[in-house]
């Protein structure tokens, strides 16, 4: 009995997609968190080691999660750091640094309520660019695809077409 119930965990994990952005849709996105605050706290968490290329991706990930999860903590974080980080990279500010992170934001997408801030469609051109402004950080980091840490639930981010 124990063993049918190991398998059958192991077999469900298995079907379910592992959380984080898809590597094969950059525009899909996996939620590993299990609610809004749960998904905000990560995203706190992340934030706390700094606001650079190696750490853009996840706090994206969790605050875009805690957003469609219904945290609005989630979704003015969200549209406050992807606003920020576009901003700073356009200005020539910590180009290494925040370009990077603005190239995750165009590789991706951001999706907030109006009410919140301005959502960013998927841009394959500003992402390069960003990327090529931000190349010493972003070249080494790159998206990592799928961050691991729990359950999954998937949503789409919209993409805009060229």
């Amino acid at each position: 009995m124990g063993v049918t119930v190991v398998f059958g965990i192991a077999l469900l994990s298995a079907c379910l997609p592992s959380p984080g952005y898809s590597a094969s849709d950059p525009g899909e996105i996996t939620c590993g968190c299990h609610d809004g605050q749960s998904c905000y706290a990560a995203a706190v968490e992340v934030d706390a080691r700094g606001e650079n290329g190696s750490t853009g991706e996840a706090l994206l990930d969790y605050s875009q999660c805690a957003c469609f999860q219904g945290s609005m903590a989630g979704c003015n974080t969200l549209a406050h750091f992807a606003k920020d980080w576009v901003s700073a990279c356009e200005r020539g500010d910590d180009v290494v640094n925040l370009c990077a992170v603005a190239g995750f934001v165009y590789h991706h997408g951001v999706r907030v309520p109006a009410r919140n801030g301005r959502s960013f469609d998927r841009d394959a051109a500003l992402a390069k660019a960003s990327f090529a402004a931000g190349s010493a950080v972003a070249c080494a980091t790159g998206s990592r695809g799928r961050v691991r840490d729990g359950f999954a639930r998937s949503v789409t981010v919209a993409t805009r077409t060229a």
